[in-house]
């Protein structure tokens, strides 16, 4: 059994390597779509915008499955799917606050929330994969 060190310290990694999966899934697919060093900005953004998810959703996560002993590699896909579900809707949400002075790019984005959704789910997936892969919760059992 790990010591308590060890896990913290495999936990706090996890916080750290998860919330770059967006980012890393999306140069990915810019670069393959042939883009260029402007267009791999948006990957930037994308791990601009996943570490504050990660520390005030995916926190809060992690602790009430911790408690309620879901630590599974299941438990944790279901939970990134989830929480994937949760990114979208905080999203359309945030988009749409802005009432009638809505920028119309933001608009057409969340006109396209359709075309959006299988690459944020598998954006939420693998960092949900990648967290339970380094933290292992699972071997964290009392």
């Amino acid at each position: 059994m790990p010591s308590a060190r060890r896990r913290a310290y495999r936990t706090v990694a996890a916080f750290v390597v998860a919330p770059m999966m967006p980012a890393v899934i999306l140069a990915g697919v810019v670069l393959a779509a042939g883009g260029n060093a402007q267009t791999l900005g948006y990957a930037a953004f994308a791990a601009y915008v996943a570490y504050p998810f990660a520390l005030l959703v995916g926190l809060p996560a992690f602790l009430v499955m911790r408690r309620k002993g879901w630590d599974g590699w299941r438990a944790y896909a279901m939970a990134g799917i989830a929480l994937g579900f949760v990114f979208l809707g905080l999203f359309a949400g945030l988009a749409g606050f802005e009432g009638n002075a809505a920028d119309p790019a933001w608009l057409n984005l969340l006109a396209n929330l359709a075309f959006l959704l299988p690459f944020v789910l598998v954006c939420a997936l693998s960092s949900a994969m990648v967290f339970w892969w380094v933290a292992r919760p699972d071997l964290q059992r009392p």
